[in-house]
């Protein structure tokens, strides 16, 4: 999974791929870091990385996507946007239209679903939230129509790429 992350007006590219539940590979600036995540208590993460290990705390902020980290005594305003999420706001803009597939980006737990079976959606609507790796994503309808088909449950976790739910075209 790709993200990008703005932190003092810069803006880095991270790519994430999960090994195995709370190891991970993250590639920053050419360079690949092994990281080894646990929480050990509510917003309080340990991070081994490379053979090194930290202890952040981590906070999202009233604005969104945006978290607020302590690390080290450094304290960091960190915007987190999905680059799917981007990339799907580009297609949006291009006129996506048809049956419409949601499957989770990544490895996670469904923290809530806010649809049912044949709800009437807007482009954009907030459908679910899924949690991983410590992050709220917020999955949205692509298009407007009718959700056809639901298949996540709150609480459940689903792995990359799972089928999440459907959404058909209205009319």
């Amino acid at each position: 999974m790709a993200y990008i992350v703005t932190c003092n007006e810069e803006e880095w590219h991270i790519g994430v791929e999960e090994r195995h539940p709370g190891l991970y590979v993250v590639h920053l600036g050419g360079k690949e870091y092994l990281v080894d995540y646990h929480e050990s208590r509510d917003n309080l993460l340990s991070l081994i990385i490379n053979g090194r290990s930290y202890e952040v705390d981590l906070d999202l902020s009233d604005k969104g996507e945006v978290y607020q980290v302590d690390i080290q005594g450094d304290h960091f305003e960190l915007d987190v946007m999905e680059e799917k999420r981007k990339k799907l706001a580009s297609k949006l803009s291009a006129g996506l239209s048809g049956r419409q597939e949601i499957t989770a980006p990544m490895s996670g737990n469904v923290c809530k679903v806010l649809v049912k079976e044949g709800d009437l959606v807007e482009s954009g609507q907030v459908l679910m939230i899924l949690e991983a790796m410590k992050m709220m994503n917020e999955l949205k309808a692509p298009v407007a129509g009718v959700i056809g088909s639901l298949k996540a449950t709150e609480g459940v976790p689903v792995a990359t790429n799972e089928l999440l739910c459907v959404v058909e075209p209205a009319g």
